[in-house]
Order: structure tokens, then sequence, then C-alpha cells
């Protein structure tokens, strides 16, 4: 997915990048991180998260835990849960049967 955002960032923290990545631009006044760098910067740092994501996020849902996950959302959506309480609930039932699933000696 590729998205345009706009940020604002503090000299403080243009500073601190150009202290943990001195490979990258710095202004020559106060040896800020450059835009390319504060950008170059925010992309390692969402590569990184990328390469940490769970291992169970890749794998798609069975038909029986997908029609499981749909009567439960039904029934907590019923007693009045928020989406974001739903949507917790969820992952953490997922990262059970999948922590299950490899602790049996089938890794996904």
């Amino acid at each position: 997915m590729r998205l345009q955002v706009s940020l604002t960032v503090s000299d403080a923290t243009r500073r601190e990048i150009a202290r943990q990545r001195p490979d990258l631009t710095r202004t020559r006044r106060g040896a800020l991180a450059t835009r390319s760098a504060v950008v170059t910067y925010i992309q390692s740092r969402l590569d990184a998260l990328s390469a940490l994501s769970p291992w169970w996020d890749d794998e798609p849902l069975q038909p029986r835990e997908l029609d499981d996950a749909h009567a439960a959302v039904e029934i907590l959506r019923a007693t009045g849960k928020p989406d974001a309480q739903i949507r917790a609930w969820l992952l953490l039932q997922r990262a059970r049967y999948d922590l299950r699933r490899f602790q049996h000696g089938k890794p996904t």
C-alpha cells in the first residue's frame, strides 16, 4: 500500500534521527536529519514492523474459523461490545488457536 502522509517533525526528533542514523544526510546547520533522511528513517521503521509481524498474520482463516468468528462477532455485538474490543478478542482467539496448533507439532 502506498500512502501520502503529511507529518510534523520537531527539530529534537530530527536531531535524534540524525544521531541514530549517522549514515543519513544532515543539514549543515544544527546537524538535523533532512526531509529525505526522515522519510528513509520512517520507511526503515515500517519495514522492521513488517518483518516482526506475527507469523500467523499471513495465513487466511479456515472456513470453520471464519464461521466461528462471524458467530462470535454477532454475539459480541448483541452484548454491546465496541468494535475495538471485538477486534482485540478476535486477535487473541486467533493467536491462541495458532499457538495451540504450533505446540502440537503442526507449525503453520
